[in-house]
C-alpha cells in the first residue's frame, strides 16, 4: 500500500505548512546531446517551465502563499559538459551534475515540479527524482510536460519516487494544485493529473480545459528574471541559427492538425490558438529592451497558420522599429507563404523559414494524415528564396508504412527541393514518440520495447537508428538511404548554385551563421571536441 501513501502524503504537507508559504522548487535537467549522430540542437532557454515559473509568481501575487525557487540544471552551469553512460551508447550532457541539481532544492520543500519534455531525458529524469526523493522525503514531487502528459502510467509505473503528473498545459492545473493543497482541500480529484490509486495502479482524472482564444494574450509573460538568461544569450544558445542574442517566443499554441508520428494532439489536442500579433511584438519589444536581444526563435508546434496573421505581424514588427530577426526553426504551414508574405515577412526581419513537408510520397502523407500540397509547398519555398530568406526543410524515413516506392519519391522530393533553392535539409529516421498514434499501433502490436535503445532512439537514430519500424528497411539500410540522400541533396544544391559553398566556407571561417548546416558543423565541431578531451581526461 506504500504508493497509496505517497499519494495520501498531499494531507500531511497541507497541516505542516497551512500557516504558512508552501515551499515550491522547479527544476529544468541537463540537456542531453549526442556527439556522433547527425542531431544538432542544444541547449536553449526552458520556454515552458519560464511560463509555468511566470503564472505561479502571478497566482502569488493574487493571495496564494508560496515561495518559490527555480533550478535550471542547464543554465547555471553551461559551461560544464559531462559523458553519460546508457545501454545505447555514451553522451554528453550539459549543465549541473544532478548532485548539484539536488543539493540546490530545499529539503523542506513542499512541492518539486521537474520539467520533462523529451523522451530521451526520461533515464536520466528518473534518475534525478530518486534522488530528489532520499534528499526530500516528505515532498510532493511532480512531473509535467510532453512526456509526462503521454507516458504518465508507464513512468508512474517505473518510478516510485514520483507522485503526480501534471498532464496538457501546465499553468492553471499546477496553480490549481498548489491553491488546493494551500487551502487544505481534496486534490485528487483535480482535472489534468496522473498519480497511483488506492491499489498503487496508474490512473488520471479527465483532462484539464485548454486555455481559450479569450485568455492566451492576458497569460503572465514568462519569468525570464528567475533563470540565468545571461548566460545562455552570452554563449550563443537557442533554438535555432545563431544570429546573435536569441531568445524563444510562442505566438500560438497547440496544432490543427492529427499526424500520426507526433504527441501534438495528445498534449495539446487540435484546437489552435494564437496571440494576437501585437502581444506578440510587445513582448519582443521588451526582450529587446530588457536583455538587448538581436533575434527570436519563433517556437511553435506551426507557426503564422494564415497569411492575414503573417502580415498583421510583419506590419506590427516594423511599426515599432524593431531591428531584430526572427527564425521559424520548427516550420510552418506553406500554403500560407506567398509572394506577397515572404516579401513581408523579409522586410520585418524573418531570416530563416522551416518547411515540413515530412514525405514526398502522396499515399504516405494521406496514411501518415500529414496534410500538405507538395506543389504548393515547393511554391513557397521558391517565393521565400525569392525574398531573400534562408530555407529549412524536414523529412521522415522509415515510417512503418513507407514501401521502398514511397522512400524513392521521398528522395525524389528532396532532389526538387534542391532544384528549388531549399539551403538546407534534415532526413530524419523515423522514431514513436509515446501519445502518437503511430506509437499506439506499434505498441499493441508489440514492436516497441521499453529499454534505454527505445528511449535514446529519437536522439540517436540519425546515427542509424537501434531499430528499424519499417518492414523493408532495417537500421543500416535506413542509415545509408539517410546519408544518400543528404549527400545527393547538398551536392545538386551546391552545383546549381556553387556561390553557397564559398560562402559556406566563408562564414566557417569567421565563425558565423545563416544556415541549418552553418549550424550544424559548428555544434558537431565543439561536441566532438568536447567528447574527446573528456575522454582524455
Amino acid at each position: 500500500m506504500r504508493p497509496r501513501a505517497r499519494w495520501c502524503k498531499t494531507d500531511r504537507v497541507i497541516e505542516r505548512r497551512r500557516a504558512a508559504a508552501l515551499r515550491v522548487a522547479l527544476v529544468h535537467l541537463p540537456t542531453i546531446t549526442a556527439p556522433r549522430s547527425l542531431s544538432y540542437y542544444g541547449a536553449i532557454p526552458p520556454l515552458g517551465l519560464a511560463y509555468l515559473a511566470g503564472a505561479l509568481l502571478a497566482a502569488s501575487a493574487e493571495h496564494l502563499p508560496l515561495e518559490l525557487n527555480v533550478v535550471d540544471g542547464t543554465g547555471e552551469a553551461l559551461d560544464a559538459y559531462h559523458t553519460y553512460s546508457t545501454g545505447a551508447g555514451d553522451v554528453l550532457l550539459q549543465g549541473l551534475t544532478l548532485a548539484q541539481i539536488v543539493a540546490r532544492v530545499d529539503p523542506a520543500a513542499d512541492v518539486i515540479g521537474v520539467s520533462l519534455m523529451f523522451l530521451h531525458q526520461w533515464p536520466l529524469c528518473r534518475e534525478l527524482l530518486h534522488l530528489l526523493r532520499a534528499h526530500a522525503p516528505r515532498a510532493l514531487i511532480v512531473a509535467g510536460g510532453e512526456t509526462p502528459t503521454a507516458f504518465w502510467d508507464e513512468i508512474l509505473e517505473s518510478c516510485p519516487a514520483l507522485d503526480l503528473c501534471v498532464l496538457g498545459e501546465g499553468e492553471a492545473t499546477f496553480t490549481g494544485l498548489l491553491r488546493a493543497l494551500a487551502a487544505g482541500e481534496p486534490t485528487a480529484a483535480l482535472p489534468g493529473l496522473a498519480y497511483r490509486g488506492p491499489h498503487g495502479q496508474p490512473t488520471r482524472t479527465p483532462p484539464a480545459a485548454r486555455i481559450s482564444s479569450q485568455l492566451i494574450d492576458r497569460l503572465p509573460r514568462p519569468a525570464w528574471h528567475l533563470f540565468p538568461v545571461a548566460a545562455y544569450l552570452a554563449r550563443g544558445h537557442g533554438s535555432g541559427v545563431d544570429r546573435g542574442r536569441s531568445m524563444p517566443v510562442l505566438t500560438s499554441r497547440g496544432c490543427p492538425y492529427q499526424c500520426t508520428f507526433c504527441s501534438s494532439p495528445t498534449m495539446w489536442g487540435t484546437r489552435y490558438v494564437r496571440r494576437d500579433p501585437a502581444d506578440v511584438v510587445d513582448e519582443i519589444a521588451e526582450l529587446v529592451e530588457r536583455y538587448a536581444v538581436t533575434n527570436v526563435d519563433l517556437s511553435d508546434l506551426t507557426a503564422m497558420l494564415t497569411k492575414p496573421w503573417m502580415l498583421a505581424l510583419a506590419d506590427a514588427v516594423r511599426a515599432r522599429g524593431l531591428q531584430i530577426t526572427l527564425q521559424l526553426p520548427s516550420g510552418t504551414r506553406s500554403e500560407a507563404v506567398d509572394a506577397e508574405a515572404a516579401a513581408a515577412l523579409y522586410a520585418a526581419g524573418v531570416r530563416n523559414f522551416c518547411y515540413a513537408p515530412e514525405s514526398g510520397s502522396p499515399e504516405t502523407l494521406r496514411r501518415i494524415k500529414k496534410r500538405v500540397d507538395l506543389e504548393a509547398l515547393r511554391a513557397s519555398l521558391r517565393a521565400a528564396v525569392d525574398a531573400g530568406m534562408t530555407t529549412h526543410a524536414s523529412l521522415i524515413i522509415g515510417l512503418p508504412s513507407e514501401s521502398p516506392r514511397d522512400l524513392l519519391d521521398t528522395w525524389r522530393l528532396a532532389l526538387r527541393l534542391a532544384l528549388d533553392g531549399c539551403h538546407t535539409l534534415a532526413v530524419i529516421v523515423f522514431a514513436p514518440y509515446p501519445g502518437s498514434e503511430e506509437y499506439q499501433r506499434l505498441r499493441a502490436a508489440g514492436q516497441i520495447h521499453l529499454d534505454d535503445s527505445y528511449y535514446y532512439g529519437s536522439l540517436l537514430r540519425s546515427a542509424g537508428g537501434l531499430r528499424s519500424y519499417n518492414q523493408h528497411l532495417g537500421p543500416r539500410a535506413l542509415f545509408a538511404l539517410q546519408l544518400a540522400v543528404l549527400s545527393s541533396f547538398f551536392a545538386l544544391a551546391f552545383a546549381r548554385r556553387p556561390a553557397r559553398i564559398t560562402g559556406l566556407l566563408g562564414r566557417l571561417v569567421r565563425g558565423r551563421q545563416e544556415s541549418v548546416l552553418d549550424l550544424f558543423l559548428a555544434t558537431k565541431a565543439r561536441q566532438l571536441r568536447l567528447l574527446r578531451d573528456l575522454a582524455g581526461r
